[in-house]
């Protein structure tokens, strides 16, 4: 029995629009968290002023006092004794505390959804190729050849031209005008200030997971 071209190319037609609403769907609950995750940062959550905290190679009495008094958002304990080495790991401990508290900052969460959907991508990127390569005109145009010869039975006709046309122009403007960024340029400053602190916080001492010793040795270097 032979094959009806119009039920193949009607079937292939409606998985290409099928993957494209996939991706539309994950897109738009991908941007949805992101920006709740933009909502529910707060800038107070940051340094306010990490250019005035010291390198923990560098603290001794005095500047240790200072960012006591200075940057209560360190929550540095009170001096007690006059061991060295102790502010030096209380400074280490401190710094890798709030190092951490950036990690779990909402907005180092809103900036891994990209990472998140780059993944998600990667694992039907086949289905994508596909459907990057079709257009509103390739649909509509399998539909008419076919339906001119005869009725087509197969998924597409139940879609109206104005359903198959939304679902592309939404992919189109995602991913062929805004190149698949889930992040928008306002969200992507906020991640890059959280990125930023961890920075410096590292470069100061606060490698987490290391006590003073290796994160002196690091430093040194």
């Amino acid at each position: 029995m032979a094959v009806d071209p119009c039920q193949v190319v009607d079937a292939l037609a409606a998985a290409n629009l099928d993957i494209l609403k996939r991706i539309n769907r994950k897109f738009a609950a991908l941007r949805g968290l992101a920006q709740l995750l933009e909502q529910l940062g707060n800038l107070d959550d940051l340094v306010p002023n990490i250019g005035a905290l010291i390198p923990v190679i560098r603290v001794d009495l005095a500047i240790y006092e200072n960012l006591v008094a200075n940057c209560p958002y360190l929550n540095l304990p009170p001096f007690t004794t006059g061991d060295l080495n102790q502010l030096q790991v209380q400074l280490t401990g401190a710094y890798a505390n709030y190092f951490n508290k950036l990690l779990r900052h909402p907005w180092n969460r809103m900036g891994q959804l990209q990472e998140q959907m780059d993944n998600w991508l990667g694992q039907v990127q086949g289905g994508i190729n596909s459907a990057l390569t079709q257009t509103s005109d390739f649909f509509r145009c399998l539909q008419t050849v076919c339906a001119a010869g005869r009725a087509v039975a197969g998924q597409l006709n139940a879609l109206s031209n104005a359903d198959i046309g939304k679902e592309i122009g939404i992919f189109a403007e995602n991913f062929a005008n805004n190149a698949g960024n889930v992040l928008t340029d306002g969200m992507k400053l906020k991640y890059q200030q959280i990125l930023d602190g961890q920075t410096q916080l590292r470069a100061l001492g606060a490698d987490v997971g290391q006590d003073y010793a290796a994160a002196k040795a690091a430093l040194g270097k």
